[in-house]
């Protein structure tokens, strides 16, 4: 300190001191400049390489990969084994790290690399892998599907072997390096996107809790319902008790939302090629998911011989999801299947030693799991079941919740989808999907015959008299427990419908007529109305028109409400020229939620105005935001109020006063939000969307790097072109579209698809984020089949070649 002192006393030319306090930001500029581009050059080095030869132990004959402009490779090789090893090593070329990240959230290990707020979900997870058991032996994979599924981690643990000093940043970042792949990693990651896939697990326990804070009466008016429902049991244990549990608490940051990107339903069809351009049959399908970065889908094309295979993957599984092999084409999205229930369980007493079965106390099975923690110290929990599952609550008068789950039953989506990416006909593709148990999906079809159609797989419960799926149900005296599943043959299917056109869009399963319960939790038909509407309109269809029905975003909830919000003001009469304004702008808007509109601002913000008004208060805060983040659940009840009539839920309020007061507050809001000027209010300014990486949650530097957006965004909850939003985050779009798929199944079929984001998990690589602007404008980019398609469109070669060294093998 003195010295500085005694420096700035010396009589130092002024001109020197100038040159000083020049150079010294120079310098720091110039420093900062060769950090940023060592950053860049060493980022680069990690991206995988091009042009080049790979000596590969295990190949039986050389493959060749070929990377079109886009990053998306085509895998040509002379055996399916072959092809499936290099699929294993390209996909962890380019997905390693969100690979590694998608099997720790399905096991339950987060928390070791990001830390203690992961803790509460690894121990849920664990719970539930716990009562799947071994998923690879559940999974009954025959000689040839489990062949294919080695040899696809053998390419992966090739690829980490080979890279022990290039591997994704991320590792780097949270200073840990991956472990070798195993099948029962792959299962795993499948595991955690059927639990995040699950309506019921999300929204049972959610309800449960409100059940206890309104009471019976209050709370079955809030219950969506099914015509096959019964009036649900009520246990009075259930009143007054909100349980604890990581089950039960509500969404509260981002994070909750980015630990694994679930599906979120969709909208899928086939039609008959009597209404199309090539005679053919055509599909499409638009898959809604959690966004998040990096981008969740992974395109591949693959020949084997006389196999090929041009489809979308599941990072870390080798399955096509939606695809082609050119003798059937498909798309699936998630279906709104009712497939957990939670059960109450009479304990012996609060430590919940034994639970009760008719006369008698069970044993209740224990497992006690090693949790480590970053930066903290490990911590053992005990983890408790009854042949139902977990106790997944507190237990509150020696009683608690048990959750019981299908997935406990096995998954079967490898083995079902394995020989569904090789079926010869829509025969062979329903048989593939028998053996589908978890997750419940709804798959569209058409193959080169000219048959088409859709199908629902997987295990749906059949539930006793009493139970309408969502509110607990007694377990001891045994006679709320499922009493099966709908058998396959039962599932809603159909074939070559007469009306030209199969639909599906998170409606009802089966429709109106179908007489199973399945589910309380499905959607109105009105986009499902909407895709039928526009089929008719648009004959004869080609891939273009499919396309514009998949970016249609005119919105069924606003052409129904829109008049009675309306007629209530006109009624009462505009108290400001703004309001003026307004009514104007809404009355001129044909319903359109694009994103530069005026009046799809002003009606959004009315809609959201109108939920808060009808549900805040008797809900509360925190079960407000957790109920609103269930959109069905939301637009139901402003349906069954304004648009059934049904006025219990409000009392002896007006329905036509609660419509005023919140368009006027949609007014007041949109002011502050987006200036006086009504006209240049756009629905995008406020309706954005933002894909976001789960490692920068710990910097904001990192959000820089990986995060992309926030996007001006277009659609609503009810648009085909989907896009939503919970009230804990009413401006930020944290669900959408994560994949459009479209064919028409000509010789060879013509495919297109288009994500978010890109080919690539390495932010650096120009494929991180390259697909963005064309998904935003709502093109797609082809999928070619046939060799010399994907020779065409060639940007870069790799060749692998066969090696006499060891392959990596799996202990």
């Amino acid at each position: 300190m003195n010295v500085l002192k005694q420096f700035l006393k010396a009589d130092i030319d002024p001109a020197w001191l100038l040159r000083i306090f020049t150079i010294i930001p120079v310098v720091l500029i110039l420093l900062g400049g060769a950090g940023a581009v060592w950053i860049y050059f060493f980022a680069l080095s990690l991206l995988p390489q091009t042009d080049a030869h790979v000596e590969t132990p295990g190949l039986s004959a050389e493959v060749q990969v070929v990377r079109d402009g886009n990053g998306i490779p085509g895998i040509i090789g002379q055996t399916e084994e072959d092809v499936a090893q290099v699929l294993g090593y390209v996909m962890a070329q380019d997905r390693l790290w969100q690979m590694d990240y998608l099997r720790r959230a399905g096991q339950g290990k987060l928390a070791e690399v990001f830390g203690p707020a992961y803790l509460e979900r690894d121990y849920l997870m664990r719970s539930l892998s716990a009562a799947c058991g071994n998923l690879v032996e559940r999974e009954q994979l025959g000689e040839r599907e489990r062949t294919w599924l080695h040899r696809f981690v053998t390419g992966i643990n090739r690829y980490i072997a080979t890279h022990t000093k290039k591997r994704p940043v991320e590792f780097s970042f949270l200073e840990y390096q991956p472990r070798p792949f195993t099948p029962e990693d792959v299962m795993s990651i499948v595991l955690g996107l059927a639990w995040e896939s699950s309506y019921a697990p999300r929204v049972d326990p959610l309800m449960t809790r409100i059940l206890g804070h309104l009471g019976r009466e209050k709370a079955l008016q809030l219950f969506p319902t099914d015509p096959a429902a019964p009036e649900p049991l009520i246990v009075s244990d259930l009143i007054g008790w909100e349980p604890k549990g990581p089950l039960f608490s509500v969404a509260g940051g981002w994070h909750d939302y980015e630990r694994f990107p679930g599906f979120r339903g969709g909208c899928a069809w086939a039609v008959g090629p009597q209404i199309t351009r090539s005679g053919k049959p055509m599909t499409a399908c638009s898959t809604y998911q959690v966004l998040s970065a990096p981008g969740f889908w992974y395109r591949a094309r693959l020949v084997a011989g006389d196999f090929r295979l041009s489809g979308v993957f599941v990072p870390g599984v080798p399955v096509a999801m939606a695809g082609t092999n050119g003798q059937v084409s498909w798309g699936s999205i998630s279906t709104p299947v009712d497939d957990a229930d939670l059960y109450i369980e009479r304990m012996d007493t609060d430590e919940a030693e034994s639970f009760w079965r008719v006369d008698r106390p069970v044993k209740v099975r224990l497992s006690n799991e090693a949790f480590r923690i970053r930066d903290r110290s490990a911590v053992t929990r005990t983890m408790k079941f009854t042949d139902h599952g977990p106790l997944v609550s507190d237990v509150r008068n020696s009683k608690a919740l048990s959750l019981r789950w299908t997935a406990a039953y096995g998954l079967g989506l490898v083995r079902s989808f394995y020989w569904l990416n090789r079926a010869p006909n829509g025969n062979g593709l329903k048989n593939s999907l028998a053996t589908l148990r978890a997750p419940c999906l709804e798959v569209v079809w058409a193959d080169e015959k000219g048959n088409w159609g859709a199908q629902t797989a997987g295990l749906v419960p059949i539930r006793p008299r009493g139970s309408d799926g969502i509110v607990p149900m007694p377990a001891w005296t045994g006679v709320h427990d499922w009493v099966g599943f709908i058998p396959f043959a039962d599932l809603p299917s159909s074939n070559n419908p007469s009306a030209g056109m199969a639909v599906v869009a998170d409606g009802r399963p089966g429709g109106d007529g179908y007489p199973y319960f399945v589910s309380c939790y499905w959607s109105p038909d009105s986009r499902a109305d909407r895709v039928r509407l526009l089929l008719e309109q648009g004959a004869p269809h080609f891939r273009e028109s499919f396309q514009r029905i998949l970016n249609d975003t005119v919105s069924p909830l606003a052409q129904s409400l829109c008049p009675l919000v309306l007629n209530a003001v006109e009624k009462e009469g505009t108290k400001s020229g703004p309001e003026e304004e307004a009514r104007k702008i809404l009355s001129a808007w044909d319903h359109d939620m694009k994103r530069d509109s005026a009046g799809a601002a002003l009606f959004g913000l009315t809609y959201k105005s109108l939920v808060k008004e009808l549900l805040r208060a008797p809900l509360g805060e925190e079960l407000y935001q957790g109920f609103t983040a269930f959109s069905p659940a939301a637009s139901r009840m402003v349906t069954k109020v304004f648009l059934s009539g049904q006025k219990a839920w409000i009392g002896d309020r007006d329905p036509q006063s609660i419509l005023t007061k919140s368009f006027r507050e949609a007014v007041h809001q949109g002011t502050k939000l987006l200036g006086a000027d009504l006209k240049h209010w756009h629905w995008g300014e406020i309706h954005r969307a933002e894909f976001r990486h789960p490692l920068t949650e710990r910097s904001r530097f990192l959000e820089i790097l990986y995060d992309v957006g926030p996007i001006s965004y277009r659609g609503s909850e009810d648009t085909i072109d989907y896009s939503g939003s919970s009230l804990a985050y009413p401006y930020r779009v944290l669900e959408g579209v994560s994949l459009k798929h479209v064919s028409d199944m000509t010789d060879p079929p013509m495919v297109s698809s288009i994500t978010p984001l890109g080919s690539s998990a390495h932010f650096f690589s120009t494929h991180y984020k390259d697909q963005t602007r064309a998904w935003l404008a709502g093109r797609s980019l082809g999928d070619p089949l046939v060799v010399s398609d994907i020779q065409k469109i060639r940007s870069s070669t790799i060749l692998f070649k066969p090696s006499r060294q060891p392959a990596v093998t799996m202990k």
